[in-house]
């Protein structure tokens, strides 16, 4: 994998020095990106215009900075990096979709249901929007489309939000607690998938999933937990991150400009 820059030398350069050497093994596929640029400018070491990687990691989870970079790859065209967009991202997409959906299904449990997942049935939709849903992002993934591959597993994790606003089940509990029980049930296993399929993309936060319910290691399948099994240790995904870091990070990039590497 490499920039666009680089495409003549490895499709044609490369491949005719193994040709030359002989009984070597050519490049099965070439995956080559776009450009991306640094708040709308080129990046320049020389000039300190970077985001340098022990920098940022201090400062947030490296989660959310592959999902941004993944989720704004220049695969196709080339993207930009900027701070708010960054924010925005994380506090939009990890937080208050992936991170919430799955807060939100667990702490239910662990309040109305003694922290064990109650008893229910995933219908024949959802697992057959699941296992086609490994097979089409596994087909992305191998492609070297990792872009298109994390927001198709995005649309499930948008379309679960939905199937818990619909399904109520805060005032399910109130009117039958078997009801309530198998919506929470159905989620739980949505979650228990969708912690597999990002795995490739969010591994730390999908860990953390595997922990809560007590998984067996990720494997590229469908997988489910059985009702009954006590959480453990849950905990946040993700914190929001104030939007006034965007004005704070862009303030410090121009300021690191004025000191050299």
């Amino acid at each position: 994998m490499h920039g666009k820059d680089n495409i003549p030398f490895h499709t044609l350069i490369w491949p005719a020095l193994l040709m030359g050497a002989g009984g070597l093994h050519l490049p099965d596929r070439i995956v080559s990106s776009e450009y991306m640029t640094l708040e709308g400018k080129k990046f320049s070491t020389s000039n300190n215009w970077a985001v340098w990687v022990p920098d940022i990691l201090s400062r947030y989870q490296p989660d959310s900075i592959r999902y941004f970079l993944i989720a704004n790859g220049p695969e196709k065209r080339d993207t930009d990096f900027s701070w708010r967009e960054f924010i925005l991202s994380h506090n939009g997409e990890l937080l208050g979709a992936f991170g919430n959906f799955v807060n939100r299904t667990l702490a239910f449990i662990e309040k109305s249901f003694d922290g064990r997942v109650p008893a229910g049935s995933l219908d024949s939709e959802w697992t057959n929007a699941i296992e086609s849903l490994y097979a089409d992002a596994g087909a992305l993934i191998e492609e070297g489309r990792l872009k298109e591959a994390l927001e198709l597993i995005f649309e499930l994790v948008r379309r679960a939000n939905k199937f818990y606003d619909e399904r109520k089940p805060w005032l399910q509990i109130k009117t039958s607690v078997a009801d309530c029980g198998a919506t929470l049930h159905a989620c739980t296993q949505i979650i228990v998938n969708l912690s597999r399929l990002l795995q490739p993309f969010i591994p730390f936060a999908c860990a953390k999933i595997t922990a809560f319910l007590a998984l067996e290691e990720p494997a590229w399948k469908s997988a489910g937990v059985p009702e009954g099994r006590r959480i453990q240790g849950l905990e946040l995904l993700f914190q929001r991150i104030d939007p006034s870091r965007i004005d704070e990070e862009t303030k410090r990039l121009e300021e690191q400009t004025k000191r050299r590497p």
